[in-house]
């Protein structure tokens, strides 16, 4: 986005009041990537954002960040470059895709304001038919404290209990958008395509030596 200077210059003419609903879009947008409208306390600042989402969307074009809106999910989020974003490690972006599935599976059931859930026995349970591994409950207990972190999931209760409660945010559909699953998904098959591959091989291989030493 190409910076006006004059439309730039707009923010110094916000009320002292309307400055600091601003700013506290940009803070919890840098530190936190979504302003959500579904949660009581960011709600009037969600509304804020939309009335002056080109004063926001200029500031951050300042620092080559996008920012990204679903009206109707009710979420804006915070897109910066490549070497700006967070890392996510293998069990880390199995675990979003996962989340973000079961948002969509569970998203139809909703009713008005509410977000979906989710058992950690029913995460558990997609996550090793997807992945095809045995989470561990040590490991995905991290992983659930740093998606609550950015605001992707939240968790009520015990994490080593599968009947505890995963609340799914909307904004797992912004973290992940239908290519990003198609890549995601893809990358997993053919995961299990070499393994499988490397198991059959090793089989073939202790096959012959068999005979070898049958011989």
């Amino acid at each position: 986005m190409r910076i006006d200077a004059n439309e730039l210059a707009l923010i110094g003419e916000l009320t002292d009041s309307e400055f600091d609903s601003f700013r506290a879009c940009v803070r919890i947008l840098l530190s936190k990537t979504f302003l959500i409208r579904g949660f009581e306390h960011e709600e009037q600042l969600y509304a804020f954002a939309l009335r002056n989402i080109r004063l926001l969307e200029l500031w951050f074009s300042c620092a080559d960040i996008e920012l990204k809106r679903d009206e109707g999910l009710g979420v804006i989020a915070c897109r910066a470059g490549h070497e700006m974003r967070t890392r996510l490690g293998r069990e880390e972006t199995c675990a979003l895709l996962v989340f973000r599935l079961l948002y969509e599976e569970r998203r139809a059931d909703l009713r008005l304001s509410q977000f979906p859930s989710v058992t950690v026995g029913e995460f558990l349970r997609k996550y090793q038919t997807l992945t095809g591994i045995q989470p561990r409950k040590t490991r995905m207990a991290d992983i659930f404290r740093r998606l609550s972190f950015f605001k992707l999931v939240s968790l009520s209760g015990d994490p080593a209990d599968p009947d505890s409660s995963l609340v799914l945010y909307p904004s797992l559909a912004l973290a992940l958008d239908n290519d990003a699953i198609e890549e995601i998904e893809n990358a997993l098959e053919l995961e299990q395509t070499d393994s499988e591959a490397d198991e059959d091989e090793q089989i073939i291989d202790g096959d012959i030596e068999d005979g070898e030493d049958e011989s």
